[in-house]
């Protein structure tokens, strides 16, 4: 029996009606339903209509959404009869089917629904509503303009991280002795050119290599004469022309004469400066190499004094005998292992330093290089370990004694640096492969920038004792601080010059430059005057370098 309904208005004397009529046909449901939805506010009684506007154009009204249940559901908007809610009398409160509810909920949360839906019209007239709606949508298009301007130049589409965040996380992430780990921000721009001006020109490096490659053959042989000796003198190229430093002209080239597999006993040499570089050697047994006998003194050590100057002599008789060039010997500089020629070649000249070494047969570079994991860090394994493997050599240079020098030789790393340049990514497809780096680049702008200094300076000949050398073994350690290819991209050589400037002057002020294969021996003298170049560095930074622009 059908229950009786209250009369009314309401909401629920609407439905108990719409219960007791006929069902009518599907055709006239589904018409019905259309009209209703095109007129019906979705606001209820006594809203705002924003139907009409959009009526014309056969799509919901703004706010309305479709019932997921399709034509089962209860909601008005669907336009077909429905039951009841179970549970609810009629006429009582007015509470929300689930279906509605969950619409409700997505139209609040657009982020819950599978899709973003448009903005509800507010109460006040279809003009409001537009306004309110049009807003929404100009600000989220603002948000995504926003995010497409700040997406990272490899249109992977991250958002980059805005300025001031990255020199935070520099900040945060410190390297050793509180240097940061990122390059600092980039400064003035104008050191580009400057590496312009610094590149050798291909003509002139090929005119001075073929003299100097004849010239070093020629003494190559007449040192095997000289020694008598079985196994031969052998010529390696190194210095910073043949380790791709060179800057601004091929004037300068470093050549050694090696005699291989010389058994010697070594006795350290630590006073002075350079502790664990110098030492004395004690000649063994060696056969083929009998010529060495006679550089030995009174205490059986190997005179490299004696020995330096035998070579000279040697020197000097045979570039007598070489055509088609004019070569003079310059005069000997007190402590220097070198002999340096001066092959004349208008309208310029070549400086040529003629090196003879002492190819240690026992003694290898592993036995200097114990206990450095920064080393195969950067380099990697398997060129760590072709380093331990080289041998280690020596070379006649005195250390200085007070007002005199020590009749000592030295240890020279010429060979394992040369190595260490040529092959100095993290990956060995560094700079051979299409992949680039900025380290040589950083290492001649620095190199360049000690020489400017030096001119500028030389009246009171303040910084003579600081030299390329000091260059290189600062880009050795930035290196293992610095060991990833990415820390060196070309595109940020400014930032990583200044990087590597910024540990170069905390080297300056701390008076300290530890030797990369002897970290006992400290580079810097105690009377290289290393805070006022630190003082000079600082003010030429702060005015955007302005020696470079000297000629």
């Amino acid at each position: 029996m059908e229950r009786e309904k209250p009369a009314g208005r309401g909401r629920g004397a609407r439905k108990a009606a719409a219960a007791a009529q006929p069902a009518p046909s599907e055709e006239a449901a589904k018409g019905r339903g259309r009209g209703r939805r095109a007129a019906a506010s979705p606001q209820g009684p006594g809203k705002a209509q924003t139907a009409p506007r959009n009526a014309g154009q056969g799509s919901r009204p703004r706010g309305a959404a479709k019932a997921p249940g399709g034509s089962k559901g209860t909601s008005r908007e669907n336009g077909s009869p429905g039951a009841e809610t179970p549970g609810r009398p009629a006429g009582g409160a007015r509470r929300k089917p689930p279906a509605a509810a969950k619409e409700e909920k997505e139209e609040k949360d657009p982020r819950g629904a599978g899709q973003q839906e448009p903005l509800p019209a507010k109460a006040g007239g279809p003009q409001q509503a537009e306004a309110a709606a049009s807003g929404a949508l100009s600000r989220r298009g603002e948000s995504r303009g926003g995010r497409s301007r700040r997406e990272e130049p490899d249109g992977r589409g991250k958002e980059a991280p805005p300025a001031a965040a990255e020199e935070a996380a520099g900040r945060a992430g410190a390297g050793p002795r509180g240097l940061p780990l990122l390059p600092p921000p980039a400064r003035s721009g104008r050191l580009r050119p400057v590496l312009q001006r610094l590149t050798l020109r291909q003509a002139e490096v090929a005119a001075a290599a073929e003299r100097v490659n004849f010239v070093a053959d020629h003494l190559a042989a007449a040192a095997t004469r000289w020694l008598y000796s079985d196994k031969g003198v052998q010529r390696v190229n190194v210095g910073s022309y043949y380790e791709g430093l060179k800057i601004s002209k091929p004037d300068e080239f470093d050549i050694m004469l090696k005699v291989p597999e010389v058994r010697v006993e070594l006795e350290p040499y630590n006073k002075g400066d350079f502790k664990g570089a110098y030492c004395f050697a004690k000649l063994q047994r060696n056969k083929g190499l009998q010529r060495l006998n006679d550089f030995v003194d009174d205490q059986q050590h190997l005179s490299a004094s004696k020995f330096l100057a035998e070579l000279r002599s040697m020197i000097i008789d045979e570039v007598k005998n070489i055509d088609g060039m004019r070569i003079t010997v310059e005069r000997k500089k007190p402590g220097s292992p070198a002999i340096t020629l001066l092959i004349e070649r208008p309208p310029s000249h070549i400086s040529v330093d003629i090196i003879l070494a002492l190819e240690m047969r026992s003694k290898t570079v592993g036995n200097i290089l114990r206990g450095r994991p920064d080393i195969k860090r950067w380099l990697g394994e398997h060129q760590k370990k072709e380093l331990d493997r080289m041998l280690l050599w020596l070379v006649p240079k005195n250390a200085k004694d007070g007002a005199g020098f020590k009749d000592t030789w030295r240890l020279s790393f010429s060979l394992p640096e040369k190595i260490i340049i040529q092959d100095h990514g993290n990956k060995k497809t560094c700079c051979k492969k299409g992949s680039k780096c900025c380290r040589k680049d950083c290492v001649k702008l620095l190199k360049y920038f000690l020489e400017q200094l030096k001119t500028k300076h030389q009246k009171r000949n303040q910084f003579s004792k600081f030299c390329s050398y000091h260059a290189k073994t600062a880009f050795f350690h930035a290196c293992t601080r610095w060991s990833s290819d990415e820390d060196w991209r070309p595109e940020n050589v400014e930032e990583c010059f200044e990087r590597f400037l910024d540990y170069f002057l905390d080297c300056l002020k701390k008076g300290k430059l530890e030797h990369f294969f002897i970290p006992e021996c400290n580079l810097f003298c105690t009377d290289s005057k290393c805070g006022l170049l630190a003082e000079v560095i600082e003010n030429e930074r702060i005015t955007g370098f302005p020696v470079f622009q000297q000629t």
